[in-house]
């Protein structure tokens, strides 16, 4: 069974939070000091293989990840909450959205990876898998260009201390890989997305077969921040995802 790696907050508005490929949960910790626990409950999930769950295999899927975040729901009790992601954990969301969708009340994807998938040509592909050597200058300080030296050199140690390489291309293929595009028309929720100015990656063109696949969203841009804004501007990145889970209507 996988655990939660924090659960936080005594608001009645519950919320699962979904981290992305090269960190685990500890991405959020700097937004976690900033987040309204009057108003909302929140719990940090690990996927399997990574930080409090390293022991698990990797999950096989995104379709898998998925069912995990929902199994550490209902290990809640929760029977509604919301669901926060990032990149990786962002696609997931809306995968969990469109598998339980009388369940979930919104959805907010930070810098999300395509439901569609990410296809990469050989190079490409072999480019991001062997950025394991040092994620910290090949994927993090490439997606974030201003992101502060030390934070950038946290990550770094982060991510050796909470998976491996194994793990790394699991999950690699799982976000390339995902295939839930047209499922999107069955959550009618609510769905927040939300990209760094400076991200090269996850920009408004990529996420445009997203957003043309969901029945409701809204797309806002979060400045001077590249792929990791919870990171680089936690304080504007949470008071738009508490902003938009506040106005969630189901």
């Amino acid at each position: 069974m996988n655990q939660l790696a924090a659960v936080e907050g005594s608001g009645l508005h519950r919320v699962l939070v979904l981290h992305g490929w090269a960190l685990d949960s500890g991405v959020w910790l700097a937004s976690r000091a900033l987040t309204d626990q009057a108003q909302f409950c929140y719990a940090y999930f690990d996927f399997p293989g990574y930080g409090v769950n390293r022991r698990q295999a990797p999950a096989a899927s995104l379709d898998d990840m998925a069912a995990a975040a929902l199994a550490a729901a209902d290990s809640l009790g929760w029977s509604s909450f919301s669901v926060v992601g990032h990149s990786m954990g962002g696609a997931t969301a809306m995968r969990v959205a469109t598998m339980a969708p009388q369940r979930v009340r919104s959805v907010v994807a930070v810098t999300p990876a395509s439901p569609g998938g990410t296809p990469l040509d050989a190079d490409a592909y072999a480019h991001f898998q062997s950025a394991w050597a040092d994620p910290a200058t090949r994927i993090v300080k490439a997606l974030s260009p201003g992101i502060a030296p030390v934070d950038l050199r946290n990550l770094s140690v982060r991510n050796r201390a909470t998976m491996n390489q194994v793990v790394w291309d699991a999950y690699l293929a799982n976000w390339t890989s995902a295939n839930f595009l047209t499922e999107l028309k069955n959550y009618d929720g609510p769905v927040e997305l939300l990209y760094g100015e400076d991200d090269p990656f996850v920009t408004p063109a990529y996420l445009s077969s997203t957003i043309a696949a969901l029945p409701r969203h809204n797309l806002r841009c979060i400045a001077k921040a590249g792929h990791y804004p919870m990171v680089e501007q936690p304080a504007s990145t949470v008071g738009l995802w508490e902003a938009a889970l506040a106005t969630s209507a189901r």
